[in-house]
């Protein structure tokens, strides 16, 4: 439905454009099963409920291809038999029910989960694999993704990972088809790599019997982006990975998406920042700019700004706050930071602090999208796998901010990033920018 109804709306625009006559018009909206026919073959209309997470944002690569090839299709036809459509209003139908679909599509999704009620979820496993997975699901918890718990075994009585992120501990793997039933489970996610493949066929089958969905997280997941495919000979699967930096005309596209997108928000945002300013000086003394040296890609240094949130003389608190050579990871966070401001807390909820790093993405020291910028001091503990995450420009946003933020520790935060620059796409910063704005608004880990 939401399908067919971006297509109508695209050929009224269309009409609109070029005045289309009745029989114009009709021929134009078999553009409609074309569409549906393409989309069903690209698997836009099969993957929310075998996915365990799927989003709008996911189909994008597939509906910008559903749209083009409908648009040669219908063209095509239309000409075979003398419709007299022309490729421009083709065009114009095809972009407009491109951009119409997405906005459809978000919203018949969001329907769907104000009615029908989150997928009840049960993580098996107790290590620290099973302990990450939890963390994920109860942040992401917006995905209609309901955590029940978790089954797995214990050590000498004690039961550890996924209890210390909150789940619930409801007994051992044996018990699992009682537990799913009692639960009324609809998903099982394996994050346990102790399991034998005997005992994961078990769950497996326990869990198609009882027409539970089954989720696996692979072993060495680390090492899985969205640059690895999954390709076969004969009947064995092999894993393809591609290394190397990402290509010249991908960083010629991202530069261009930061100029034009920090220009325009600079110029959006410039009687705000007017504002920001005059609250923040009558709030505290000092600058009303913070500025501080962080590294940038490949170790260089620049000079990072933001608005001021702390006291004039934050820095020279640090040291009686926080030992950073006894730090056990080179990241620290402060909750209820007694150096932040009144005005500083409001704009550090709201990021609105952040928006004067647009110059820094200007200026070409940052990009809109990339791994946190860190201090100098936090940079020198890094060791050689830490320092892979300065291959990139850091960015304003990036895979931490849209993942739980000042919440994540940093293995899980460095994580993130090393996947982010392996596997460095165009459409990957484009999703991460879209869900910017939500995790902005829900304001997880922002302290």
């Amino acid at each position: 439905m939401a399908d067919a109804t971006a297509i109508g709306i695209g050929v009224l625009v269309a009409d609109q454009w070029s005045s289309l006559n009745n029989g114009e018009t009709i021929w134009a909206l078999l553009a409609i099963p074309i569409w549906i026919l393409v989309a069903k073959i690209n698997n836009l209309y099969d993957r929310d409920s075998r996915r365990i997470r799927h989003s709008t944002l996911d189909e994008l690569p597939e509906l910008l291809a559903t749209a083009a090839i409908t648009i040669a299709v219908a063209w095509a036809i239309t000409g075979l038999l003398d419709a007299h459509l022309t490729s421009s209003v083709m065009v114009v139908i095809g972009t407009v029910a491109f951009f119409v679909a997405i906005v459809l599509r978000s919203l018949v999704r969001w329907l769907y989960r104000q009615i029908a009620a989150p997928e009840r979820t049960l993580v098996v496993g107790s290590g620290q694999k099973a302990r990450l997975v939890s963390m994920r699901l109860l942040v992401q918890g917006g995905d209609h993704l309901d955590l029940v718990g978790y089954v797995g075994q214990t050590e000498g009585g004690e039961v550890s990972g996924p209890a210390s992120a909150g789940a619930r501990y409801f007994g051992p793997p044996e018990n699992l088809p009682e537990i799913a039933t009692g639960q009324r489970v609809n998903r099982v996610v394996i994050a346990d790599d102790d399991l034998s493949a005997r005992a994961v066929g078990e769950i497996i089958a326990t869990c198609r019997k009882s027409h539970v969905s089954v989720t696996m997280v692979p072993a060495n997941q680390a090492v899985l982006g969205p640059g690895t495919e999954l390709n076969r000979i004969a009947e064995v699967p092999m894993l393809d990975f591609q290394f190397g930096d990402p290509p010249r005309s991908t960083m010629a596209i991202k530069r261009t998406m930061d100029l034009l997108v920090s220009i325009s928000m600079l110029t959006i945002m410039a009687p705000f920042l007017g504002l920001a300013a005059l609250a923040i000086r009558l709030d505290s003394r000092g600058p009303v700019f913070f500025r501080q040296v962080r590294v940038g890609r490949d170790g260089r240094n620049f000079t990072m700004y933001k608005l001021r949130t702390m006291t004039a003389d934050a820095e020279e608190q640090l040291d009686s706050l926080i030992d950073l050579d006894a730090l056990d990871e080179p990241a620290f966070k402060i909750a209820d930071d007694p150096r932040v401001t009144r005005v500083g807390r409001l704009l550090r909820r709201s990021s609105f602090d952040e928006v004067p790093q647009f110059i820094n993405v200007l200026k070409g020291d940052m990009a809109l999208v990339g791994p946190r910028p860190e201090e100098e001091a936090v940079v020198a503990l890094y060791d050689e796998r830490q320092r892979q995450r300065l291959r990139v420009k850091p960015g304003l946003t990036g895979p931490m901010q849209v993942a739980g933020r000042g919440g994540l520790t940093f293995e899980e935060r460095l994580a993130l990033e090393r996947d982010y620059v392996d596997n460095l796409t165009i459409t990957g910063d484009i999703k991460i920018l879209l869900r910017t704005p939500q995790a902005v608004i829900r304001g997880d880990g922002a302290f």
